[in-house]
């Protein structure tokens, strides 16, 4: 399932790092506002699917320290809340925890270096296997294409509405 999940979100994946937002947070060098308004979104959906994980990969706590070190408070993205508000069951559970467990354990490995001043702990393991056991059984899961790229197309709406609500 892993090669067919990766090549059916590829685009997606790949549009959220071309995107401009999602590009300048890849080199580290992000608006902080922007990244206020990027750990804001991330807060809204870990919201709800953090509660139906294990603990080792929860990261709303983590997410918040990160907001109260940064100092930016922003509204709720709506694209992020609208998303929010369709994982209401487990099939969407499993595709919207996919891509951010997958990005903060992934990527994120690469951002917590390059995000250099800004606040990462929501990037950082208590047990780094622990999550990536998590990864590899959610990745199983047979029916988490189609969720996993709602997740996507969620992450590109809220990079566009960040664009638009915060323009540089």
């Amino acid at each position: 399932m892993t090669t067919e999940l990766w090549n059916a979100t590829r685009d997606l994946h790949h549009a959220c790092e071309q995107h401009p937002v999602g590009g300048v947070m890849a080199v580290g060098k992000p608006p902080a506002i922007w990244y206020a308004a990027w750990l804001q979104v991330l807060l809204q959906l870990h919201e709800v699917v953090d509660q139906h994980l294990p603990s080792t990969v929860h990261r709303v706590d983590r997410i918040k320290k990160d907001i109260a070190t940064l100092g930016i408070t922003v509204e709720p993205i709506k694209a992020a809340k609208s998303y929010a508000n369709t994982l209401n069951n487990s099939t969407a559970i499993v595709g919207a925890a996919y891509v951010l467990t997958g990005a903060h354990l992934m990527g994120g490995e690469i951002m917590r270096r390059r995000l250099e001043g800004f606040p990462t702990e929501h990037l950082s393991w208590d047990s780094r296997p622990e999550a990536l056991k998590c990864l590899t059984q959610l990745r199983e899961s047979p029916e988490v294409i189609q969720p996993a790229r709602d997740c996507f197309k969620c992450l590109l709406d809220s990079m566009d509405e960040i664009l638009e609500t915060y323009p540089q």
